[in-house]
């Protein structure tokens, strides 16, 4: 393999990391603010994908389409926390039931199980515009594009969350995640917070999934497939390079950058040569498990070091 050729997969490996992080960070408000598994994010991805598509299929707009795209996935986020917090159903299975639901609901909104739209009315199309009149190469430029994109939407991602976060009800919002019962006691709503929580992560989750869908150039039925184990895998490998006492702007940051390191990881076996695309799925998984059980044997090391101490 050339420089060239490896430099490109490199670029590729970046503009994928960055238009999956919201993925990683709606991952996050689930499993880390509130403490809870949310399996409605391969619907909710998939959703998001299946919205964007659609429209511009139709001629709608990118920024319409990324804008309905991430407010389907709310409307997902809120009918899994309906579910949880109003029926007293787990959240499991609450996510599970509204994933379901949303495979029927993606069929009937693209009218089959696959659906493209023309390049030319991406949110990617003007920016390798641009860059082709930089005498960029085609292929460079929409890899660039993709970079570009992605660093864009995950910054005001970032930005958005990381002052809510701030705010008194941001606050509150972890304070239900940490100790609920705390919450309640000290007058906080905390289904209102379970909502809130649930609505924003999947609305992110969509507008990830809007624009993946516009990376691929086409959005299927099954495109949330295996996404929920990409976001975990991701989420742990930033978790454990941030800094130990790290703040919510660090770790945001960092949980993102760990979606990049994930891609990159993935690339760099699949062009080596080594194993196929066909192994990506067997990658993610050995990755993933991986990735979890790191700061399991660093902890059950630390323990045999005090022992041994001791």
């Amino acid at each position: 393999m050339t420089a060239d050729m490896f430099l490109t997969s490199m670029y590729g490996s970046l503009g994928q990391g960055l238009l999956y992080a919201p993925v990683v960070i709606g991952v996050f408000m689930s499993l880390r603010i509130m403490k809870r598994p949310d399996l409605t994010i391969e619907g909710t991805f998939a959703f998001g994908a299946v919205i964007a598509m659609t429209l511009l299929h139709n001629g709608v707009h990118f920024m319409v389409a990324l804008a309905l795209a991430a407010l389907g996935g709310c409307l997902a986020g809120l009918a899994t926390a309906l579910i949880h917090t109003k029926l007293k159903i787990d959240g499991i299975i609450s996510g599970l039931l509204v994933t379901m639901a949303l495979f029927s609901v993606n069929l009937f909104v693209m009218g089959g199980s696959t659906i493209s739209a023309p390049l030319g009315s991406f949110v990617f199309a003007p920016v390798r515009e641009r860059l082709l009149r930089l005498d960029i190469q085609p292929f460079n430029a929409l890899l660039w594009s993709y970079i570009i994109i992605g660093a864009i939407a995950l910054s005001v991602v970032i930005f958005v969350l990381f002052m809510l976060y701030k705010t008194s009800f941001g606050l509150s919002i972890r304070a239900t995640g940490d100790n609920e019962r705390m919450a309640c006691a000290i007058g906080v709503n905390v289904d209102s917070r379970k909502i809130f929580s649930l609505v924003v992560s999947n609305g992110i989750t969509g507008l990830a999934g809007a624009l993946v869908a516009q990376q691929q150039s086409g959005a299927e039925v099954h495109s949330g497939a295996g996404v929920l184990i990409i976001g975990l895998a991701s989420l742990v490998i930033g978790e454990i390079i941030a800094p130990k006492h790290a703040g919510m702007l660090a770790r945001l940051i960092f949980i993102s950058l760990g979606s990049l390191i994930y891609f990159t990881c993935i690339t760099l076996v699949l062009v080596s040569g080594l194993l196929g695309p066909e192994w990506t799925r067997m990658l993610t998984a050995v990755f993933a498990l991986t990735a979890i059980c790191v700061p399991k044997l660093h902890e059950h090391l630390f323990k045999k070091r005090i022992e041994v101490a001791r």
